[in-house]
């Protein structure tokens, strides 16, 4: 990593991230214009420690310098325990105290008096013993939301259970005014396996499924049993089934599992009152976010842990993978033992940087291989829809910086979920923001619209309002899905793995539960948005060693395009509704593009390009 002041006065050099096997060197390069430099030295600290105490590294004058008028200071420090750590360099100059930090603003190196506030340099090391598995890296992800995937032969006892397939989602609360999850389409195994041809189709390499076990609520997010497979989705064996002919495709399944909390229903509560938490003891149970039907785990109790090796071992032959729900309510050392017991791919549902949003552990090697990386979706939203590049560069940059290789590749960017809106919706929706103090960009909840007089949030409003305002006119949607297309080739080419929500690639629109988790009409394909996915899956597996590498360089960023390297690669994205000229390249000879290209040097409007280096 090379940081540098304005007129290159000032430049700092390091690496990051780093293993606990690696030495680190900080190399400072500085004018002599700037006067004489002594007592150079760096200093480091973990989150909550004062500077030095994480570690110090005196950096020595190196006498040959093949710069000309600049001294050279360069030191060696290695940490034997992982974690994220900053730190900034001391020195006296002429004879005064100094320190080099980071101007955060302006991307620069400054050389400040000690009480000045800038931000430190930010540095991660990792366990050396830390790999990924290689079968999911350069890949394509899928996530299917279960219950309105697909529904094949549902049996007769579930038909008076389930409402026709395409009824608009209920959104209205019960007569005593609770919201609850319980309509279901039956959606099931049978109906996944009949559509692995169409899912192939687009390049795709791992299946991500939402719960499958046995719960009363149609998302199964409230888990009853364990060990048992929701009747409606089908038996182990058809599950079985299904995953052999996935595999037999060249794909892979990953299983979506909740640990933090159980069904209300869940036979432990009685039989084991003391692996739950409680307000009242054994009378009233502590409920995740007060969701009454989830009853939160107490996760430190021995028998609790006894449960969660039983059940883990049972999903090691099932499931190729797993997938942590609300993987920042459990603790460290439970996903330390999830990780070690499981032994696969674990993917944990974070939201935040997964290093400096809450501090914890879950990328220094023993927790988990991936997260969910919602960062890098707002970076692409926020730059594709608004043109903010600095929040492109902060995010997708400070992340590669910081992340482990290892985990960076196999973390999924998901553009959608079941949890957020569709991709249209985002890009064309008024109530979307920009600004950066909304965590998400899709947070329109949080509009102060939804309030009652007394603050309260009113949920039926929110919902009236989303289902009135998803859907879009043929302008709205020829716009979203040209952004939508410029959005994707950045999630396809920048490091990480490409996840769609399924739906995504026909065409789907809807703004946040439960108008996102629509029952796909599959007599209903917008052909030329299908027929983009393919097409684009078909390019990244076609280059799939590049892109299980993190072969990754910023050439230019700014509001209208960018320009950006992975290993012979070059990568140009027109975010603007005019030409870009650009007379370094030849945009005719690619090997893929968004769009017609009809003059060497000039990309078409909301245009993409990849151009290979021979």
């Amino acid at each position: 990593m090379r940081m540098q002041s304005n007129r290159n006065q000032v430049i700092v050099y390091y690496k990051s991230p780093l293993k606990t096997s690696e030495r680190m060197q900080v190399k400072l390069r500085i004018s002599d214009e700037l006067g004489f430099v002594t007592d150079a030295c760096a200093l480091f600290n973990k989150y909550g420690e004062a500077p030095g105490e994480g570690g110090k590294c005196n950096l020595e004058y190196k006498s040959k310098d093949k710069n000309k008028g600049y001294s050279t200071f360069v030191g060696r420090i290695k940490f034997f325990h992982p974690g994220y750590r900053t730190f900034y360099i001391s020195l006296m100059l002429n004879g005064q105290p100094k320190c080099i930090k980071f101007n955060f603003d302006s991307k620069e190196v400054v050389i400040a008096d000690p009480a000045e506030d800038y931000a430190f340099f930010e540095q991660f090391i990792y366990l050396s013993s830390f790999s990924t598995p290689d079968w999911i890296k350069g890949g394509i992800m899928y996530q299917i939301f279960v219950d309105t995937f697909c529904a094949e032969e549902i049996p007769e006892k579930f038909k008076d259970k389930v409402v026709a397939w395409g009824t608009y989602p209920k959104w209205k609360p019960d007569a005593d005014g609770e919201f609850r999850n319980d309509q279901f389409y039956g959606g099931n195994f049978k109906g996944i396996k009949k559509m692995l041809p169409h899912i192939k189709k687009l390049g795709v390499t791992v299946i991500y499924l939402t719960p499958i076990l046995k719960s009363p609520n149609s998302n199964r997010y409230a888990v009853s049993d364990y060990l048992e497979i929701d009747e409606m989705v089908g038996t182990w064996d058809d599950f079985d089934d299904f995953k052999q002919e996935a595999n037999n495709y060249g794909m892979k399944v990953i299983e979506d599992n909740v640990f933090n909390h159980a069904s209300y229903d869940n036979p432990l509560i009685k039989e084991h009152p003391e692996i739950f938490e409680w307000k009242v003891p054994y009378a009233i149970p502590k409920c995740w976010w007060d969701f009454e039907e989830l009853v939160l785990f107490f996760k430190e109790h021995p028998t609790y842990k006894r449960y969660l090796i039983t059940w883990l071992l049972f999903y090691k032959k099932k499931y190729d993978g797993l997938r942590i729900d609300v993987a920042d309510s459990i603790p460290d050392n439970i996903l330390k033992l999830i990780y070690k017991v499981f032994g696969s791919y674990i993917l944990l549902e974070v939201w935040k940087n997964s290093i400096t949003g809450d501090h914890r552990g879950f990328l220094e090697g023993d927790e988990a291989d991936g997260v969910m990386n919602y960062q890098f979706s707002n970076a692409i939203y926020r730059w594709v829809r608004w043109g903010n590049y600095k929040n492109f560069l902060d995010i997708v940059g400070g992340i590669y910086n910081l992340y482990p290789q290892e985990a960076l590749l196999v973390s999924p960017i998901f553009l959608s979920s079941h949890d957020i809106p569709r991709i249209p919706n985002i890009m064309v929706n008024p109530l979307m923001k920009e600004s950066v103090s909304y965590e998400n960009v899709w947070d329109i909840d949080k509009c102060k619209q939804w309030l009652n007089e007394d603050g309260s949030f009113n949920t039926v409003r929110y919902r009236a309002w989303q289902v009135e305002n998803e859907k879009l006119s043929p302008e709205e949607f020829a716009l979203a899905f040209a952004l939508q297309k410029l959005a994707v080739f950045l999630q396809y080419t920048i490091p990480g793995l490409p996840s769609i929500f399924a739906g995504d690639e026909i065409g789907m629109l809807g703004l946040k539960d439960p108008t996102n988790r629509k029952a796909i009409m599959w007599d209903n394909i917008n052909q030329e948005v299908y027929q983009f996915y393919c097409e684009i899956g078909e390019f990244r597996i076609k280059y799939r060693e590049t892109f299980s590498k993190a072969n990754f360089k910023f050439s230019i960023v700014n509001e209208k395009y960018q320009i950006y390297r992975r290993g012979n690669l070059t990568f140009i994205v027109n975010r603007m509704p005019e030409d870009l000229y650009i007379e370094a390249y030849n945009f005719k000879e690619n090997v893929f593009s968004l769009s017609k290209i009809n003059e060497e040097h000039v990309l078409p409007p909301y245009g993409g390009v990849v151009i290979e280096e021979k």
